[in-house]
């Protein structure tokens, strides 16, 4: 049984392969969409918190969603991030109407885990309590979710209204995306939207080819596919502002990572995948895959 909000755009970044560039992916995806003016929602659903502790700190804020009585308003600790405007105060309800782009998170931590215990049904309908609460508020919600099949991925694609996969490049790369397919198919969960490498070598020809792999078997979202033609290029700055509790946007405007992810919002939005997207001036030499490298 899904619970999908019916007003609310929400997208599960989901892969089920450990190294996808799933929180990398989510982060940046909201951080970008709060600098291009939407009300961004980033919901740390991995027990890991490592999008929690990049931006905000760990907290039990996803825990008490998932298992505790809940009050959108009043029970749920959230952490602002102010992506892109600096560290400011924070509003005191998540649900304040706003009227230029942010981001807010529902954090976690390992307490999550105790969400494992509960149906995948009971945990998808607390999920569209929050989108429920959340409209009005806000533009879209982003769920950064676990790296394996269970109740929280469960959870996150039957109440979403779509999904979105990162592949990294290396060996299977493409392993946790046919997962993801499938797996969603058998549960009746959000259809994947869109899919994009990760983490490539634009050096090797090996890593360039996830990307035209992607490409032939999904086709281009510019053709009405579901494949970036863009891709994102291995950086260490991706690392460092992880490190520096700072989004990679604001800690590293300059770096390739930044660039292809700017590209693949523009790309995405202008697929009507995203809400929002950054203008196209404002991205300089982006990586992607020109028609003559798939055909």
């Amino acid at each position: 049984m899904t619970s999908r909000s019916d007003k609310l755009l929400t997208l599960s970044i989901s892969n089920l392969k450990g190294g996808a560039a799933k929180t990398v992916s989510s982060v940046a995806m909201a951080e970008i969409m709060g600098l291009s003016g939407a009300s961004v929602l980033l919901v740390d659903l991995d027990p890991q918190g490592t999008a929690s502790r990049w931006l905000a700190g760990r907290s039990n804020s996803a825990t008490k969603l998932l298992t505790g009585g809940f009050d959108p308003g009043e029970d749920i600790d959230v952490a602002i991030s102010s992506l892109g405007h600096g560290s400011g105060s924070r509003p005191p309800s998540m649900f304040e109407s706003v009227s230029s782009g942010r981001v807010d998170m529902v954090t976690s931590n390992r307490s999550l885990e105790e969400a494992t215990e509960r149906r995948a049904s009971d945990l998808s309908r607390r999920l569209e309590k929050l989108w429920n609460g959340a409209e009005g508020g806000y533009d879209i919600a982003i769920l950064d979710t676990p790296p394996q099949a269970g109740r929280l991925v469960t959870a996150a694609l039957l109440s979403t209204t779509g999904a979105l996969v990162p592949v990294a490049a290396g060996r299977g790369a493409v392993d946790g995306l046919q997962h993801v397919l499938q797996y969603t198919r058998r549960i009746g969960g959000a259809d994947v939207e869109a899919t994009f490498a990760c983490n490539v070598d634009a050096r090797t020809y090996l890593d360039k080819q996830v990307a035209g792999n992607l490409i032939e078997q999904l086709g281009r979202v510019s053709e009405g596919g579901r494949a970036c033609q863009h891709y994102v290029r291995s950086t260490v700055s991706v690392r460092e502002a992880e490190a520096a509790g700072e989004p990679l946007g604001e800690y590293a405007a300059d770096s390739t990572a930044w660039v292809d992810y700017m590209a693949i919002a523009h790309e995405l939005s202008n697929g009507g995948v995203l809400p929002v997207g950054p203008d196209s001036a404002q991205i300089e030499n982006p990586a992607r895959l020109d028609h003559e490298d798939t055909t």
